[in-house]
């Protein structure tokens, strides 16, 4: 009888591991459904996808390309200062990596959008009376993304 038992138990632990394993045919589908709801574009229309964008530290995230550009200048280079220019790896972007509307409704900053195609706008924020000047360059691809900061404050 133990020869008969062995054998049976070790062909029901097989089909009960076979019952669990999700089957070819499934695991594509549930792939493609988190890929389709991860590529989802939050708004069509840059006018709407900007507050969003803002006032999201989620959708910064994933809506900043990887890699991003980030232009600065260098206030202490010798003779005079001088731009710097890094990729960043999405891993190395500080978020927010664009203030909130009420951030900048906070700290006085003015914002002026400057479309230079149906499918590039750049947003620059500044702060009157101060060297705070920032620009956010978008480019739809499908959906919006941001491509490019420029921090031209001194």
């Amino acid at each position: 009888m133990r020869t008969l038992f062995l054998p049976s138990l070790a062909f029901a632990l097989l089909l009960a591991a076979c019952d669990k394993a999700p089957t070819p045919s499934q695991a594509p589908a549930a792939a493609s459904t988190a890929g389709a709801q991860a590529s989802r574009c939050p708004a069509d229309d840059f006018d709407a996808f900007l507050p969003l964008f803002q006032n999201d530290v989620s959708l910064q995230k994933a809506y900043v390309t990887d890699p991003l550009q980030s232009d600065s200048v260098d206030p202490n280079a010798d003779p005079e200062p001088k731009p710097v220019s890094k990729m960043l790896a999405k891993a190395d972007v500080t978020f927010p990596v664009m203030p909130s509307q009420a951030d900048q409704a906070k700290d006085s900053l003015t914002a002026t959008r400057t479309a230079t195609s149906p499918t590039e706008v750049t947003i620059k924020l500044a702060k009157p009376d101060t060297d705070y000047q920032m620009s956010f360059f978008f480019r739809k691809d499908g959906c919006w993304h941001l491509y490019r900061v420029k921090d031209d404050s001194l």
